[in-house]
């Protein structure tokens, strides 16, 4: 890449190929053309506390192969005829002469920005991030002219299909000379070549890490050990992984996943995945997948390609949940509380502030429905109270539902429920005249039923007269009413068995309100459908969908939840967007006016879980304190009082368990 013109106002830049023998790419196509730069901007300031000169260009880098590359790096290089093992070369001075003493004081670095009021440097936002500490070990650089790869560089993509485009920001730091900008380089050169992941093990589903703020491997698995038959089994909610695994020139390289210390992996492999594997964790704890050479593992533990930890771990799914008037909360101690209707106290009183649920211990994950709260315990069995509208009185106190064992998640409807097996299968009961219990038919059933045709599920999510499944695919499929396209399939006919959204994938997580879903994918956006009588769906108007549509201008967002007519969004900074019906101040904004995009929540930071009841909201802050907002008729703000809130005011508890994974 040529800079020119440095400290001039014609500063220009333009990348090219290096003559005579070429910079070729690595683990890409041997041609010259495998990326096409076109430069966007260019700019350049001093600072004069550090006497320091930076210089950065911006171009739009579009990938000429046909392969999909993963995460792509631009990383500085050396060649034979490099002087001082500097990757910067062709150094003149304004005047044409030679400035090539100077190259070894050149430094490529992050972007940066220059504010000339305060004479403060701040990193550019919009820059791509400059990474230092690489492992180039694996790097080939056989036949092409490079001497050595540089441990730093700047990322690109973290995937970059054919065709594709990114905006890479290239940058350099230079010393200014005491003696004046003459002796200053006027013009240089930076040697770079590219390079991505020639292994990846890839999961369909991918997981938010708290600690780096980002999405990556499914690598936390919902992990319980339960009586099944009279025999003790142990099992976990499955991921697929896909290994990749090619050469520089994209060719495909024998390769296979393996564990030796209590993973199970099977090849579930086929024409549109032809290197996918089905993990699940045998055990609690840390675990190790493992990539070896050639198309079987090795008899024992050896040298792999590649290593990544998983871990088995005690399901903690949802640790607040809402729905109608009623909110719940699991505490970091294993107990349950509850505030606004349905106690579970053994009484018909309703309470503004949280009050114990007596007779539970080892609560881990919890779900409310509009007639029906589920509880399950760390064996896996389940305590409800309440009712399915169908079959008996209301109970006012938890009691063991019958056939539900191994269970790791729940999802309340309004007459129904559903339970997540840590097999990956799902169970249903209640109310079916729309078939949402997914056996078939359309007949109440007051024991657990089998979803049909539906395994490897990893999330679950119920509307009133809906159900929904995230696979470990990233796929969704959905079952029961479909009046308002709650199915998101494209019709409005309901199904008694699961149905695929078609055209549908990279889903992370499903969150269903009393008619819409919001699925969040993995690039941090939502998807959104069914009724929108309210703007609930966040697409700028009320015109329901029955098939998926985009939430207006959100992104980085880690979690999603759905009350009876607005949304929530929970980002990676800690704040929380809303939108929908407002009549009683469920978007928590300061005012009653419905919106049918997603504004901020007023004063809100720190959260880390959120959930949405009948026009009120929760959030749960890392602290383990909760804020509340919205409509408070029954207590279900948990303030203390009964008055509707605009804004969040603090629940009276602590405590609260994080939610995992």
């Amino acid at each position: 890449m040529a800079f020119q013109g440095v400290g001039s106002s014609e500063l220009t830049a333009k990348a090219g190929t290096h003559l005579p023998a070429g910079l070729h790419s690595q683990g890409l196509v041997g041609t010259p053309e495998q990326f096409s730069f076109d430069l966007i901007s260019t700019s350049t300031f001093t600072v004069k506390a550090t006497q320091t000169r930076h210089i950065q260009a911006t171009f739009k880098v579009t990938n000429n192969t046909s392969l999909t590359l993963d995460n792509l790096k631009f990383v500085p290089v050396t060649t034979p005829t490099s002087a001082d093992n500097t990757t910067f070369t062709n150094l003149t001075y304004f005047d044409g002469s030679n400035a090539a003493d100077k190259a070894p004081s050149l430094t490529a670095t992050q972007g940066q920005t220059f504010n000339p009021q305060t004479g403060q440097v701040t990193t550019d936002a919009g820059s791509s991030p400059f990474v230092t500490g690489l492992d180039v070990s694996g790097v080939d650089t056989t036949g092409l002219d490079i001497s050595s790869v540089k441990t730093y560089g700047w990322e690109a993509a973290a995937s970059l299909a054919p065709g594709a485009s990114t905006n890479v920001t290239f940058a350099v730091d230079l010393p200014m000379d005491p003696a004046g900008p003459t002796k200053d380089p006027f013009n240089f050169s930076l040697q770079f070549t590219s390079v991505q992941d020639g292994i990846t093990l890839t999961s369909a589903v991918q997981q938010y890490n708290r600690s780096t703020k980002s999405f990556g491997n499914y690598t936390q698995f919902p992990t319980l050990t339960y009586s099944d038959n009279g025999q003790n089994v142990t099992h976990s909610l499955p991921a697929y992984y896909d290994l990749k695994n090619v050469d520089r020139t994209g060719a495909a390289v024998a390769s296979v996943l393996c564990s030796f210390d209590g993973a199970s992996v099977q090849n579930i492999s086929d024409a549109s995945h032809p290197n996918r594997y089905r993990v699940e964790m045998q055990a609690l704890g840390n675990h190790t997948l493992q990539v070896y050479p050639g198309a079987s593992c090795p008899a024992t533990a050896g040298t792999p390609l590649l290593n990544q930890v998983v871990t088995g771990v005690t399901a903690r799914m949802n640790t607040i949940t809402a729905r109608s008037n009623h909110s719940l909360a699991v505490k970091a101690d294993g107990t349950l509380q509850s505030w606004g209707y349905l106690l579970g106290n053994s009484t018909t009183t309703t309470s503004s502030t949280p009050v114990t649920v007596p007779g539970l211990a080892n609560v881990v994950t919890v779900a409310a429905g509009n007639l029906r709260t589920l509880a399950v315990q760390s064996d896996g069995s389940v305590q409800s109270w309440g009712a399915d509208g169908f079959s008996g009185p209301f109970t006012y106190s938890p009691a063991a539902v019958p056939g539900l064992t191994g269970i790791v998640g729940v999802a309340g409807g309004y007459q129904h429920s559903l339970a997540l097996k840590a097999d990956g299968t799902v169970q249903a009961l209640g109310s079916n005249y729309q078939g949402q219990l997914g056996n078939g038919t359309t007949t109440d059933s007051s024991v657990p039923v089998t979803v049909q045709n539906l395994a490897d599920v990893v999330n679950i999510s119920s509307s009133s007269y809906t159900s929904l499944a995230l696979r470990a695919d990233g796929t969704v499929l959905a079952w029961g009413q479909n009046a308002y396209g709650e199915m998101g399939n494209g019709t409005n006919t309901g199904s008694t068995t699961p149905v695929q959204i078609p055209n549908f994938g990279n889903v992370v997580s499903i969150a269903s309100g009393y008619g819409h879903t919001l699925a969040l994918k993995s690039d941090g956006t939502i998807q959104a459908w069914g009724s929108n009588q309210s703007g609930q769906l966040g697409t700028g108007t009320k015109t329901n969908s029955n098939s998926p549509v985009t939430v207006t201008g959100l992104t980085n967002v880690v979690s999603v939840a759905a009350g009876d007519s607005q949304s929530l969004a929970l980002r990676a900074d800690g704040t929380v967007q809303a939108w929908g019906d407002n009549f009683t101040g469920d978007l928590g904004n300061g005012t009653n006016t419905t919106s049918s995009t997603p504004v901020n929540v007023t004063n809100l930071s720190g959260a880390v879980a959120i959930a949405a009841g009948s026009y009120y909201s929760l959030a749960l802050k890392a602290d383990g304190t909760m804020q509340a907002w919205g409509s408070n008729t029954s207590g279900e703000l948990g303030d203390g009082t009964t008055t509707n809130k605009s804004t969040p005011v603090a629940v009276f508890i602590n405590g609260v368990a994080q939610p995992t994974p």
